[in-house]
Protein backbone atom coordinates (compact mmCIF):
# COMPACT_ATOMS: atom_id res chain seq x y z
CA UNK A 1 0.00 0.00 0.00
CA UNK A 2 1.33 3.40 -0.98
CA UNK A 3 0.95 6.20 1.55
CA UNK A 4 1.36 9.83 0.57
CA UNK A 5 2.06 12.02 3.60
CA UNK A 6 5.05 13.63 5.23
CA UNK A 7 6.89 11.39 7.68
CA UNK A 8 8.31 14.50 9.29
CA UNK A 9 4.83 15.96 9.80
CA UNK A 10 3.62 12.63 11.18
CA UNK A 11 6.42 12.63 13.77
CA UNK A 12 5.87 16.30 14.57
CA UNK A 13 2.21 15.68 15.36
CA UNK A 14 3.14 12.68 17.45
CA UNK A 15 5.40 14.92 19.54
CA UNK A 16 2.39 17.07 20.48
CA UNK A 17 1.67 20.81 20.28
CA UNK A 18 2.73 21.30 16.65
CA UNK A 19 1.30 24.83 16.54
CA UNK A 20 2.22 27.72 18.84
CA UNK A 21 1.13 31.34 19.29
CA UNK A 22 3.21 33.99 21.03
CA UNK A 23 -0.06 35.66 21.99
CA UNK A 24 -0.50 33.07 24.73
CA UNK A 25 2.70 34.03 26.52
CA UNK A 26 1.80 37.72 26.20
CA UNK A 27 -1.67 37.10 27.67
CA UNK A 28 -0.15 35.08 30.52
CA UNK A 29 2.31 37.88 31.31
CA UNK A 30 -0.46 40.49 31.26
CA UNK A 31 -2.62 38.44 33.63
CA UNK A 32 0.31 38.05 36.02
CA UNK A 33 1.01 41.78 35.91
CA UNK A 34 -2.64 42.54 36.69
CA UNK A 35 -2.51 40.29 39.74
CA UNK A 36 0.67 41.90 41.05
CA UNK A 37 -0.73 45.40 40.69
CA UNK A 38 -4.00 44.49 42.39
CA UNK A 39 -1.97 43.36 45.38
CA UNK A 40 0.11 46.55 45.36
CA UNK A 41 -3.06 48.64 45.50
CA UNK A 42 -4.36 46.87 48.61
CA UNK A 43 -2.31 49.11 50.90
CA UNK A 44 -4.41 52.13 49.92
CA UNK A 45 -7.63 50.57 51.18
CA UNK A 46 -8.80 50.57 54.83
CA UNK A 47 -8.45 47.31 56.70
CA UNK A 48 -11.54 45.15 57.00
CA UNK A 49 -13.92 46.74 59.48
CA UNK A 50 -11.96 50.00 59.55
CA UNK A 51 -13.99 53.17 59.01
CA UNK A 52 -11.31 55.83 59.48
CA UNK A 53 -10.60 57.71 56.24
CA UNK A 54 -6.98 58.72 55.70
CA UNK A 55 -6.94 61.97 53.67
CA UNK A 56 -3.42 61.30 52.46
CA UNK A 57 -4.51 58.15 50.61
CA UNK A 58 -6.25 58.05 47.22
CA UNK A 59 -10.02 57.76 47.08
CA UNK A 60 -10.94 54.19 48.05
CA UNK A 61 -13.60 53.95 45.34
CA UNK A 62 -11.09 54.82 42.65
CA UNK A 63 -8.68 52.24 44.01
CA UNK A 64 -11.40 49.58 44.15
CA UNK A 65 -12.57 50.41 40.63
CA UNK A 66 -9.02 50.05 39.38
CA UNK A 67 -8.59 46.74 41.17
CA UNK A 68 -11.80 45.46 39.62
CA UNK A 69 -10.61 46.54 36.18
CA UNK A 70 -7.34 44.70 36.78
CA UNK A 71 -9.22 41.60 37.89
CA UNK A 72 -11.56 41.69 34.90
CA UNK A 73 -8.76 42.28 32.43
CA UNK A 74 -6.69 39.47 33.94
CA UNK A 75 -9.69 37.17 33.60
CA UNK A 76 -10.11 38.34 30.01
CA UNK A 77 -6.45 37.59 29.30
CA UNK A 78 -7.03 34.06 30.62
CA UNK A 79 -10.09 33.76 28.38
CA UNK A 80 -7.98 34.85 25.41
CA UNK A 81 -5.32 32.31 26.36
CA UNK A 82 -7.85 29.47 26.50
CA UNK A 83 -9.48 30.60 23.25
CA UNK A 84 -6.19 30.69 21.36
CA UNK A 85 -5.29 27.24 22.71
CA UNK A 86 -8.62 25.94 21.41
CA UNK A 87 -7.94 27.48 18.01
CA UNK A 88 -4.51 25.80 17.91
CA UNK A 89 -5.87 22.42 19.05
CA UNK A 90 -8.46 22.38 16.25
CA UNK A 91 -6.40 24.34 13.74
CA UNK A 92 -6.28 21.85 10.88
CA UNK A 93 -9.90 20.76 11.32
CA UNK A 94 -11.06 24.37 11.37
CA UNK A 95 -9.00 25.32 8.35
CA UNK A 96 -10.14 22.27 6.41
CA UNK A 97 -13.76 23.24 7.03
CA UNK A 98 -13.04 26.91 6.35
CA UNK A 99 -11.34 26.07 3.05
CA UNK A 100 -14.35 24.04 1.92
CA UNK A 101 -16.81 26.69 3.06
CA UNK A 102 -14.81 29.34 1.20
CA UNK A 103 -15.61 27.50 -2.01
CA UNK A 104 -19.24 27.01 -0.97
CA UNK A 105 -19.68 30.74 -0.33
CA UNK A 106 -18.12 31.49 -3.71
CA UNK A 107 -20.46 29.04 -5.43
CA UNK A 108 -23.64 30.17 -3.65
CA UNK A 109 -22.99 33.89 -4.08
CA UNK A 110 -21.27 33.71 -7.46
CA UNK A 111 -18.25 35.67 -6.22
CA UNK A 112 -14.50 34.91 -6.19
CA UNK A 113 -13.05 32.92 -3.30
CA UNK A 114 -12.27 35.09 -0.29
CA UNK A 115 -9.92 34.56 2.64
CA UNK A 116 -11.95 36.89 4.88
CA UNK A 117 -13.58 34.20 7.02
CA UNK A 118 -10.33 32.29 7.40
CA UNK A 119 -8.56 35.47 8.45
CA UNK A 120 -11.31 36.07 11.01
CA UNK A 121 -11.16 32.68 12.73
CA UNK A 122 -7.37 32.73 12.87
CA UNK A 123 -7.10 36.36 14.01
CA UNK A 124 -6.34 36.03 17.72
CA UNK A 125 -4.02 33.05 17.28
CA UNK A 126 -2.10 34.98 14.62
CA UNK A 127 -1.69 38.03 16.84
CA UNK A 128 -4.77 40.20 16.19
CA UNK A 129 -4.97 41.10 19.90
CA UNK A 130 -1.24 41.69 20.37
CA UNK A 131 -1.57 45.47 19.96
CA UNK A 132 -4.27 45.49 22.65
CA UNK A 133 -2.09 43.45 24.97
CA UNK A 134 0.83 45.77 24.31
CA UNK A 135 -1.28 48.87 25.00
CA UNK A 136 -2.59 47.31 28.19
CA UNK A 137 0.93 46.38 29.25
CA UNK A 138 2.00 50.00 28.73
CA UNK A 139 -0.76 51.38 30.99
CA UNK A 140 -0.01 48.67 33.55
CA UNK A 141 3.66 49.69 33.54
CA UNK A 142 2.55 53.28 34.00
CA UNK A 143 0.44 52.25 36.99
CA UNK A 144 3.34 50.28 38.44
CA UNK A 145 5.59 53.32 38.20
CA UNK A 146 2.80 55.56 39.47
CA UNK A 147 2.45 53.49 42.64
CA UNK A 148 6.18 53.80 43.23
CA UNK A 149 6.12 57.54 42.56
CA UNK A 150 3.10 58.13 44.80
CA UNK A 151 4.68 56.18 47.64
CA UNK A 152 7.89 58.18 47.31
CA UNK A 153 6.03 61.50 47.20
CA UNK A 154 7.04 62.43 43.66
CA UNK A 155 3.44 62.07 42.39
CA UNK A 156 0.62 63.99 44.01
CA UNK A 157 -2.66 62.48 45.15
CA UNK A 158 -4.73 64.16 42.41
CA UNK A 159 -2.39 62.94 39.65
CA UNK A 160 -2.39 59.43 41.09
CA UNK A 161 -6.18 59.35 41.23
CA UNK A 162 -6.28 60.51 37.61
CA UNK A 163 -3.94 57.65 36.76
CA UNK A 164 -6.21 55.17 38.54
CA UNK A 165 -9.16 56.46 36.51
CA UNK A 166 -7.22 56.20 33.24
CA UNK A 167 -6.13 52.64 33.98
CA UNK A 168 -9.71 51.66 34.83
CA UNK A 169 -11.09 53.19 31.63
CA UNK A 170 -8.39 51.91 29.27
CA UNK A 171 -8.41 48.37 30.60
CA UNK A 172 -12.20 48.30 30.38
CA UNK A 173 -12.15 49.50 26.77
CA UNK A 174 -9.40 47.08 25.75
CA UNK A 175 -11.20 44.19 27.45
CA UNK A 176 -14.43 44.93 25.59
CA UNK A 177 -12.58 44.97 22.27
CA UNK A 178 -10.69 41.77 23.05
CA UNK A 179 -13.76 39.83 24.16
CA UNK A 180 -15.60 41.10 21.09
CA UNK A 181 -12.91 39.67 18.83
CA UNK A 182 -13.07 36.33 20.63
CA UNK A 183 -16.87 36.24 20.37
CA UNK A 184 -16.70 37.07 16.67
CA UNK A 185 -14.26 34.22 16.04
CA UNK A 186 -16.39 31.72 17.96
CA UNK A 187 -19.50 32.76 16.02
CA UNK A 188 -17.66 32.54 12.70
CA UNK A 189 -16.29 29.07 13.47
CA UNK A 190 -19.77 27.86 14.41
CA UNK A 191 -21.26 29.37 11.27
CA UNK A 192 -18.67 27.70 9.05
CA UNK A 193 -19.22 24.30 10.64
CA UNK A 194 -22.98 24.74 10.15
CA UNK A 195 -22.42 25.56 6.48
CA UNK A 196 -20.08 22.59 6.14
CA UNK A 197 -22.73 20.26 7.60
CA UNK A 198 -25.30 21.66 5.17
CA UNK A 199 -22.90 21.00 2.31
CA UNK A 200 -22.29 17.44 3.50
CA UNK A 201 -26.05 16.81 3.75
CA UNK A 202 -26.54 18.21 0.24
CA UNK A 203 -23.90 15.85 -1.14
CA UNK A 204 -25.51 12.93 0.67
CA UNK A 205 -28.92 13.77 -0.77
CA UNK A 206 -27.56 14.03 -4.29
CA UNK A 207 -25.77 10.71 -3.89
CA UNK A 208 -28.80 8.87 -2.51
CA UNK A 209 -31.71 10.23 -4.55
CA UNK A 210 -31.04 7.89 -7.47
CA UNK A 211 -30.98 4.76 -5.32
CA UNK A 212 -34.37 3.11 -6.03
CA UNK A 213 -34.50 1.65 -2.51
CA UNK A 214 -33.73 4.97 -0.81
CA UNK A 215 -35.54 7.42 -3.10
CA UNK A 216 -39.10 6.61 -1.91
CA UNK A 217 -38.17 7.28 1.72
CA UNK A 218 -36.48 10.57 0.89
CA UNK A 219 -39.54 11.67 -1.04
CA UNK A 220 -42.06 10.50 1.55
CA UNK A 221 -40.24 12.02 4.53
CA UNK A 222 -39.09 15.32 3.01
CA UNK A 223 -40.48 18.49 4.53
CA UNK A 224 -42.12 21.22 2.41
CA UNK A 225 -38.91 23.07 1.53
CA UNK A 226 -36.95 19.94 0.70
CA UNK A 227 -39.91 18.53 -1.27
CA UNK A 228 -39.83 21.61 -3.49
CA UNK A 229 -36.09 21.10 -4.02
CA UNK A 230 -36.65 17.45 -4.95
CA UNK A 231 -39.20 18.53 -7.55
CA UNK A 232 -37.32 21.50 -8.99
CA UNK A 233 -33.72 20.26 -8.76
CA UNK A 234 -34.05 16.49 -9.01
CA UNK A 235 -37.16 16.07 -11.14
CA UNK A 236 -39.04 14.04 -8.53
CA UNK A 237 -42.73 13.53 -9.33
CA UNK A 238 -45.42 12.08 -7.12
CA UNK A 239 -44.57 10.21 -3.94
CA UNK A 240 -43.70 6.66 -4.82
CA UNK A 241 -45.22 3.63 -3.13
CA UNK A 242 -43.02 2.14 -0.45
CA UNK A 243 -43.00 -1.64 -0.16
CA UNK A 244 -42.62 -2.68 3.47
Amino acid sequence: MSLDFSKGAFNAFAAGSPFESVTMSKATATNSQCGTLRTRLDKYLPAEGETIVNPTLPDATKVTNCQNALLNYGTGANTLNAHVQTRLDSLLDDLQVASAVKSVDSYLNDVPDSCANINTIMGTAAGATDDLLAASSDILNELDQGITDFDSGTMGKADFEDLLDRVTAELGSNLTTMLGMISNEVAMVQSMYDTHRQMAQSFKLAGLIDDPCVRPFLVRLAGPELSQVLVSNFGVGDIEQIDV
